[in-house]
């Protein structure tokens, strides 16, 4: 049993079933087109450091890392954007440490969160429609037939930064039912 933090009214958790498919830790955070554009590209055209500040990257569409500096940031808008924003790994990283992948037709998933301190309010409804969990350390152990080895968890709790996402595959379906009754 633990808390989480679940849709805002505009962006709400889709009610759905799936199953947990592996464990990610220290996941790159890619971020949905919708955010990237009608909520970070203004931000960006006021200050190329809002990107540096928030530790996001911009790669095109060869996956490659492209140097925002080079952008012309004007020339785009929510109809037209040709790159990824991809959030570095580590603590400060909006997913967390650890991510759970569901197999399901959104893209909505169970993480982590570098705002544990949200769990302590009464509303908590705040994210863009994926599920934050409060304690994602006890998920994992419990999701995984053979939980996190000491090594994985210590570095998990030392929030290394810029770290190689590592992917843990469940070898029995977790199954997951979503309901999004506020």
């Amino acid at each position: 049993s633990m808390r989480v933090i679940v849709g805002k009214k505009n962006t709400q958790t889709p009610s759905f079933t799936a199953y947990i498919t592996r464990v990610i830790t220290y996941p790159y955070w890619t971020v949905p087109f919708s955010i990237a554009t009608k909520e970070m590209l203004p931000k960006i055209r006021k200050s190329i450091s809002y990107l540096d500040n928030n530790n996001l990257q911009v790669i095109n569409g060869k996956g490659v890392e492209v140097d925002p500096k080079t952008v012309d940031w004007n020339r785009f808008s929510p109809k037209y954007f040709p790159y990824t924003l991809r959030q570095s790994t580590g603590c400060d990283n909006a997913l967390g440490v650890l991510k759970f992948d569901l197999n399901s037709p959104f893209s909505v998933y169970l993480h982590d969160t570098n705002r544990r301190d949200l769990f302590g309010k009464k509303d908590r409804f705040m994210s863009h429609g994926c599920v934050r969990v409060e304690k994602p350390m006890e998920l994992a152990q419990y999701v995984l037939s053979n939980g996190l080895d000491s090594a994985t968890i210590a570095n998990l709790n030392q929030c290394v930064r810029d770290q190689k996402p590592t992917e843990f595959p469940l070898k029995k379906r977790f199954p997951v039912l979503i309901l999004y009754m506020p």
